[in-house]
């Protein structure tokens, strides 16, 4: 089988050979060819053909397409090839007048049936004289002695309703084409285009052509002997220069090209009324030529309209002029935006548009530019920002666009970044450009850890500005003032405290924001005044639109410090990119960072490694080289893997990052120590945990920093003695923590300090210390350092020779080292509870609580105790409607009528044996 376009129709090829095979004498058999244009109607008709002439048909094959419109011309046509070699093409048969002459054309096929089987074949029969088709018509229903079948194809878009062709269609057999499955698309390439297509490009082809042979030819149109991928397929698909756009658009009245054209700039979720505004119609007259591109396929038949295939739309794009086309993009950039129909929508306008110098244009662009950058799609971003910038702007908004554009850009390209903020910092004249330029440029070499070279950049411009300038000049001091807050020691103290600043609030906004963010910061690490932290965090974060700044990051940093968690999630997430979608810029890291964070004081440590893990492989490339965010981010997964027992991955993790070495003297250092600490810990290695944990303290406090809400090292580090041995030297670091730790104020950090003195103290006090520890832990987020506080409760009860009480706090540590996801403290715990339930010891259990489950001793434990329905429900992770009928169980088991008789019930709760079994 020769014929052109029959890769992939072997079905069809098949139903063809069942038609010749089962064609008998007597009534005729009609076929009818169906599709939109370039599916392969003509190829199928010619295959009928050849199988009819192998089987020993007369063929007789002619196309309507360029006969004469008189009567009887395409049947003219067809007979004059009747009893030719083939059906080759012979002298046209006389043309009697209509419609006298109807009868004995129809004769004339019937006498030609005498001598054997025929086969009547008429292309494009919608195209044909209205009397050819009324003798195709006559000829399918005469009685002949063989064989007689008339095969047609058939143009829908040239149907009409009670023509001889609608009838033709009413008693025929009909073939409806579709397009080639994508399995044959590289064989019909390879066949008929001199292309070779692998997997991803077929794919993409029969995407955007839906497997219309046409369209096929028109898209692999100058890739001869070539094999394209599947991103240049794409590409080719947005070419001015497809050809074959004539089969689908010729023809078309003027409403309907306009309405084709404004479907086509309008791209995806065009509305009947958005394109009838652009095309310049009126809502009623756009229904007739909706229908019209619908009959001839270029439309698919549903709403919003589009194109039946992607390919068709870049054929309409690239028959516009581009001044029309542009005209057109700006046009429907007006149409949406005051519409109301979203930024997104309306930029993609404008980016097609090009630059057309008006300032509307910018906050479209901007905010799709910050969508695009969420979704994790940068370098589109990157585009749209670029697209900005070729508009005439002010000085400030140029300024910002190039900052944004450079955070971007940072993520990839560092050096580069810094060399064009860098240039665009010395070429600015005006005080607040430069100003901008100075800050970006220095919080980039900030995380890129070089603070000198910030701090460089930031007197310098100071000094091009001079005292004419004040707010700017303010706005370096305050960024410089940062800078050291947050650099090694040498640089800690080097601009002084930040309310010798100024004493009158800044007349920027931003520069409010920049300065409440450092007084934020260093109240944190001062950890003297939480309160005025909390509000100088609140008024950094206040009014903050325009995306994550240093001052949003301290303001959110701070709220962590001070356990305002609700607050800095809510916060952070305005950073984070969408869901699944890959970082694009630091920010995005740093808001996977602050979620770590609080995950981590909450206790979710999988909900920490969650947040990180997608992120490993960018890690490992970026935290050795000095990337601040990279290094802080690795150090809390590593302590999150490290306290779920994953000390292998955490270890791995370290040593392709390149920190398990000698570190720089940074503050992220700090982090980086203590997640080691923790690893070595976990490890077994206490000898080299403390060297890393008394490092990271030495760190901190050369820098200043006190808080033990920002860095616990003291409570670590007196753990880790007292598991040496070394007990004195532990309560001195406990007790020095305790007491910044009161200064601070939040539970979490005194419960946390607390607990560390505890552990050191003779057993004689150890319970009561223990206990008010727990109860500290207990009205903190810090599950976790409860879960471990309670576990050492447990055990000095059963030091002290309370084994009932030891149980229930044993129970309870237990649950929530479980529901932390922290294996190694959950094991320890088993194994203490498997030792106490070995030894048989119970001497105060209440033989009534044996009939009750594992929960009600719980619940009864901490009903006894004074907690709320609400508060076990809390601690437990279960409803208050769970809590509220496990006690009701537990009330009639022990024969109890409520809370009132429980303080009788003795203390053996949720630690005895029947909890464990």
């Amino acid at each position: 089988m020769t014929s052109v376009g029959l890769n992939g129709r072997a079905p069809e090829l098949a139903r063809l050979r069942d038609l010749i095979d089962g064609a008998a004498p007597g009534v005729p058999t009609t076929v009818v060819f169906r599709g939109e244009p370039g599916i392969g109607k003509s190829a199928l008709l010619g295959a009928l053909g050849e199988l009819a002439a192998g089987a020993g048909f007369q063929v007789a094959a002619a196309s309507a397409r360029h006969t004469p419109g008189r009567a009887f011309a395409a049947a003219g046509t067809v007979l004059g090839r009747l009893g030719t070699r083939s059906g080759a093409p012979g002298p046209a048969a006389a043309l009697p007048s209509a419609p006298e002459g109807l009868h004995d054309l129809v004769d004339r096929v019937g006498a030609q049936t005498r001598h054997g089987p025929v086969l009547l074949c008429l292309d494009e029969a919608s195209r044909a004289d209205e009397w050819s088709l009324r003798w195709l018509l006559a000829s399918s229903e005469i009685t002949s002695p063989a064989p007689l079948v008339i095969a047609l194809s058939e143009d829908p878009a040239l149907e009409q309703d009670g023509s001889p062709m609608a009838e033709l269609l009413a008693k025929a057999r009909q073939f409806h084409l579709a397009g080639l499955p994508t399995a044959a698309l590289p064989g019909f390439a390879a066949a008929h285009c001199g292309v070779a297509l692998d997997e991803e490009s077929a794919a993409v082809c029969h995407e955007l052509t839906g497997g219309n042979p046409g369209l096929l030819r028109s898209l692999l149109h100058g890739y001869a002997d070539s094999a394209p991928t599947a991103r240049e397929l794409r590409a080719a698909a947005g070419s001015a220069a497809l050809p074959g756009g004539e089969r689908w658009l010729g023809g078309l009245s003027a409403p309907a090209l306009a309405l084709a054209r404004a479907v086509a700039v309008l791209d995806a979720e065009a509305e009947i009324s958005q394109a009838a505004q652009l095309a310049g119609l009126a809502p009623r007259e756009t229904l007739s030529p909706i229908d019209e591109l619908v009959r001839r396929s270029v439309l698919a038949n549903r709403t919003p309209l589009a194109f039946r295939h992607p390919l068709l739309a870049a054929m309409v794009t690239g028959g516009i002029p581009v001044g029309s086309r542009t005209a057109l993009h700006l046009r429907a950039a007006e149409i949406l935006r005051d519409g109301h129909f979203g930024a997104t929508r309306v930029a993609r306008q404008l980016m097609a548009a090009g630059p057309i110098g008006q300032g509307w244009t910018v906050r479209p662009l901007m905010l799709a530019a910050r969508r695009l950058a969420r979704d994790g799609r940068t370098e589109e971003a990157a585009r749209h920002l670029r697209r900005v910038l070729r508009e005439k702007l002010a000085p400030q908004v140029r300024s910002a666009v190039r900052c944004e554009l450079a955070g971007l850009e940072e993520f990839a390209d560092p050096e580069g970044a810094a060399r064009r903020l860098e240039a665009a910092r010395q070429e600015a004249d005006d005080p607040e450009a430069a100003t901008d330029y100075a800050v970006a440029l220095a919080g980039l070499l900030v995380r890129c850890g070089r603070p000198a070279d910030a701090l460089a950049v930031l007197d310098d411009t100071a000094d091009r500005l001079g005292p004419a300038a004040p707010d700017h000049f303010l706005r370096l001091r305050t960024h410089k003032a940062l800078v050291c807050l947050g650099g090694p020691p040498w640089l800690v103290g080097a601009a002084g405290p930040p309310d010798d600043l100024t004493a009158d609030p800044p007349a920027q906004d931003a520069a409010r924001r920049e300065l409440a963010g450092l007084r934020a910061a260093h109240a944190a690490g001062v950890g003297a005044d939480r309160p005025e932290a909390v509000r100088q965090a609140r008024l950094a974060l206040a009014g903050g639109r325009d995306g994550p700044d240093r001052s949003f990051w301290h303001g959110c940093s701070t709220l962590v410090h001070a356990d305002e968690l609700t607050e800095a999630w809510t916060h952070g997430s305005r950073a984070r990119p969408a869901d699944a979608a890959r970082p694009g810029q630091w920010d995005h890291v740093c808001a996977e960072l602050l979620r770590a964070r609080i995950c981590r004081i909450r206790g979710d440590l999988p909900g920490a490694v969650g947040a990180l893990a997608p992120m490993a492989d960018l890690l490992r490339r970026t935290a050795s080289g000095a990337r601040l965010p990279a290094a802080l981010s690795v150090a809390a997964l590593v302590e999150a893997h490290a306290l779920m027992g994953d000390t292998g991955t955490a270890a791995a993790l370290l040593a392709d990052c390149g920190l398990e070495g000698e570190l720089p003297p940074r503050q992220d250092t700090v982090a980086v120590l203590s997640a080691r600490a923790a690893l070595w810990e976990h490890a077994g290695d206490l000898p080299r945990a403390l060297e890393d944990c008394l490092a990271a303290g030495r760190l901190a406090t050369e820098c200043g920093v006190r808080n033990p809400a920002v860095a616990a090292w003291r409570s670590r580090a007196a753990r880790l003695l007292t598991s040496l041995g070394r007990r004195e030297e532990a309560a001195r670091f406990a007790a020095a923590e305790l007491e910044d730790a009161r200064r601070w104020g939040t539970p979490r950090a005194v419960g946390t300090a607390r607990h560390a003195l505890a552990v050191t103290e003779p057993e004689a006090e150890r319970v009561a210390s223990l206990a008010a520890a727990v109860r500290l832990l207990a009205d903190s987020p810090a599950r976790l350092e409860l879960a471990v506080a309670r576990f050492d409760l447990g055990t000095a009860l059963d030091g002290a020779g309370r084994p009932a009480e030891a149980r229930g706090e044993l129970a309870a540590a237990l649950s929530a080292a479980e529901a932390c996801g922290a294996r190694p403290l959950a094991a320890r715990i088993t194994a203490v509870l498997r030792e106490a339930d070995a030894a048989g010891d119970d001497p105060g259990a209440d033989p009534l609580l044996s009939d009750l489950t594992p929960q009600e001793l719980r619940i009864l434990c901490l009903a006894r105790d004074g907690h709320t329905n609400r508060q076990i429900a809390g601690k437990l992770f279960v409803t208050v409607r769970t809590v509220e009928f496990h006690l009701s169980g537990v009330y009639r088991k022990l024969g109890i009528s409520g809370r009132g008789q429980l303080p009788g019930i003795a203390p053996a709760t949720a630690g005895s044996r029947a909890a464990h079994r």
